[in-house]
């Protein structure tokens, strides 16, 4: 009866000698910000442990991590939900903002969106945006290669003539 209780009394002692910004809480803050939504959170990594709904985000800096409880993923991740926890995951290389690892919303600067993915460049019968950085599909007369959009008949009848459109 004896060796439990000194058991018992010797572990709350050592819980009292750790230092007490090393301990685990429930709440309080951390550096950049506070422990908002966490269900375990301490002052060196902020949240590890996030309440069922929200996402645990973590930020890296060189070799520190620190956890942040967030409802929405920021730009340039996506949330994935899990049986035991969810979290944010980064978004592909070429991705600025995703809805999956194999879906994006928006490219980084030099690729364009298409169906999805990010390219170098736009595929056959498509178009590049610069303004939206999107792969648009070419219209009928686009693919035909009328630079015009004017019946071929009618430019045939120019050559004939030696008459060229105004640009």
């Amino acid at each position: 009866m004896r060796a439990p209780l000194c058991l018992l009394l010797l572990v709350a002692h050592a819980a009292n000698m750790i230092p007490p910004n090393r301990r685990k809480k429930q709440a309080g803050t951390g550096p950049g910000g506070n422990c908002t939504g966490c269900v375990i959170c301490s002052e060196e990594n902020g949240c590890s442990t996030c309440q069922q709904r929200l996402f645990l985000f973590i930020r890296r800096e060189g070799i520190r991590q620190y956890g942040k409880c967030v409802h929405d993923c920021p730009s340039g991740y996506f949330g994935v939900r899990g049986q035991e926890f969810n979290r944010c995951k980064k978004c592909g290389a070429t991705c600025e903002s995703c809805f999956s690892q194999d879906f994006c919303i928006r490219c980084k600067r030099r690729f364009y969106l298409y169906k999805g993915k990010c390219l170098p460049t736009c595929p056959l019968g498509t178009a590049a945006q610069p303004s939206t950085r999107e792969c648009q599909e070419k219209s009928p007369s686009q693919k035909k290669g009328r630079r015009d959009g004017r019946p071929r008949k009618d430019r045939r009848l120019d050559r004939t003539l030696d008459v060229r459109p105004r640009q």
